[in-house]
């Protein structure tokens, strides 16, 4: 509030305002060494082998084209676009996308309508019950005329990068795609992926939007969680992304020169039942293992440092999708005598050894979660005594992300695995989690990310209402339904939002560097290294 005083003709004057501050000098070139915690098993972000958070961050969104950025939340045109794509609802439901006309691939080939139908094309042969595209019209050139079988609210979502028809067409896009590849349409190249070790980036020359400042970004791969910090610690990287911190990560806040920034962003964890596999074919025992689980506990210890009184996520959804978030888990407390119901209900017995039988096999749970990962081994042996007091003898078998992610999720051979759910985008539909046309089968080549393999008509006709619904305010509804029927079916149950943590050298790294739903790594072509040669 300001007060002008006026007294025998004089007026107070207000102070200066204090002097701008310059902003910092984008430094041009020098190389910056990143941390990589996870990679995919491959190349091919079409395949499973390729579903992958961090292989998005590090390759696919760095060299391929976007239809669209997520800026704030919000969605907003990609370099490769003309400007707002137009929508025409009414059946059948159409999208043009105009395609800048400046867009070339980084062999000079122009981007063209053509790449958009070819991208559908491959979209619907290698995963064609999570697509609705029927068609795409590539006869002009700089237009590409999306024609969709049913109406679709993601329709954003359909398309969400472009691969180069001229490159591929008539070639095993698995085989080409599968160690890295030489195209761009993004701002970076890839120079090389050693697996295991690093994947370089190099600028693409071609780029006609925001060129990238550095010379080249090298992700080193450490898939230890105490090795990738320690990494740091010791100057041999100049920037970590913690995905789902673990306490010791608050360590790091205390280092010399160093930026610290802890936030909840959409990636939540949570126990995927695979409901294939006895005793998780039985909702019961599933409902039994949600009221066996002290959530509270879970999310305490292994983000409570970094986030005071941060709480479990309570949908298949993460409470910073604020616009989306209900909390339908919220019944599942801690309580044995709600589990003892309902397993005795469902036919089941406690042995001499305090765990439930049933018809002579006993309720065994195996626990899979990515190997190096110390806060979900964490969570695995906190789960083990929680559901061991409850009557449920639980081991451990662990694999690396790479096979974990690219093969035992897709085949089936997990049983109850934890791990993280990474959206790209703020969309709340999870009829591709949960949708039986998703399950993966060996007739799919094992591809769909039903992995829990859940087969339920009620959670296919609520996902599939909020896969149509195209009005806002009927869809949020919908979407409330169909969280409260995951809650009873309890596919899976919901742990924690993921916090994430970015830590880097102030006196190295500058730049736009902060967490968004494209990672850590959105604005990469925009960072600088400060003192670099």
């Amino acid at each position: 509030m300001g007060m002008v005083m006026v007294t025998a003709g004089c007026r107070a004057s207000a102070p200066p305002p204090p002097p701008a501050e310059a902003p910092e000098p984008v430094v041009k070139g020098g190389t910056l060494v990143v941390g990589a915690f996870q990679e995919p098993a491959c190349a091919d972000w079409l395949a499973a082998c390729g579903n992958s958070s961090w292989g998005s961050d590090m390759m696919a969104n760095q060299t391929l084209p976007r239809p669209f950025d997520l800026v704030s939340g919000d969605y907003r045109p990609g370099a490769v676009l003309a400007g707002e794509p137009t929508l025409d609802p009414s059946p059948p439901q159409r999208v043009t996308y105009r395609i800048d006309p400046r867009a070339v691939w980084s062999d000079g080939q122009p981007i063209d309508a053509s790449d958009f139908r070819y991208t559908a094309e491959q979209i619907k042969a290698t995963t064609p019950a999570a697509t609705f595209i029927d068609s795409v019209d590539d006869r002009d050139p700089k237009a590409a005329v999306v024609t969709f079988r049913q109406p679709t609210a993601a329709w954003r979502d359909s398309i969400r990068f472009v691969l180069p028809r001229h490159v591929l067409e008539g070639k095993d896009r698995g085989a080409e795609m599968r160690d890295g590849y030489r195209f761009s349409g993004g701002p970076w190249l890839i120079d090389h992926w050693t697996k295991g070790q690093e994947i370089k980036l190099v600028p693409n020359p071609l780029y006609w939007g925001t060129k990238p400042n550095l010379d080249a970004v090298v992700f080193k791969v450490i898939l230890d969680s105490s090795a990738y910090q320690a990494a740091y610690k010791t100057g041999q990287l100049d920037m970590i992304f913690v995905q789902g911190a673990q306490p010791e990560t608050a360590e790091l806040r205390t280092l010399p020169d160093t930026h610290f920034e802890a936030s909840v962003g959409i990636t939540f964890e949570f126990a995927m039942f695979n409901t294939a596999k006895p005793p998780l074919d039985s909702k019961a025992v599933r409902q039994a293992l949600a009221y066996a689980t002290d959530r509270d506990a879970l999310v305490t210890q292994a983000s409570g440092a970094l986030v005071p009184g941060i709480k479990p996520t309570q949908a298949f959804i993460s409470p910073s999708n604020q616009a989306w978030y209900t909390e339908p888990f919220k019944r599942y407390t801690r309580d044995l005598a709600k589990v003892a119901q309902l397993m005795t209900a469902d036919g089941w017995a406690k042995g001499a050894d305090g765990v439930w039988a049933k018809s002579g096999a006993r309720a065994v749970i195996e626990l899979n979660t990515a190997t190096g990962n110390h806060r979900r081994e964490l969570a695995e042996q906190i789960l083990q005594s929680q559901w061991k007091e409850a009557g449920f003898a639980t081991t451990v078998n662990n694999a690396p992300f790479s096979v974990l992610n690219g093969e035992w999720l897709g085949r089936g051979t997990f049983q109850a695995a934890i791990y993280g759910f990474a959206p790209s985008t703020p969309d709340p539909n999870r009829c591709g989690t949960f949708c039986s046309r998703n399950i993966p089968t060996e007739a799919t080549r094992f591809q769909g990310n039903n992995a829990g393999r859940i087969s339920s008509p009620a959670l296919d006709e609520a996902w599939g209402a909020v896969e149509q619904e195209l009005d806002v305010v009927k869809r949020r509804e919908l979407h409330r339904r169909a969280q409260d029927v995951l809650a009873d079916e309890v596919p899976a149950l919901p742990i924690s939002p993921v916090v994430d943590v970015i830590v880097y050298n102030a006196t190295k790294v500058g730049g736009p560097v902060k967490a968004s739903p494209l990672g850590a790594f959105g604005a990469l072509n925009e960072w600088y290294c400060k003192g670099c040669r």
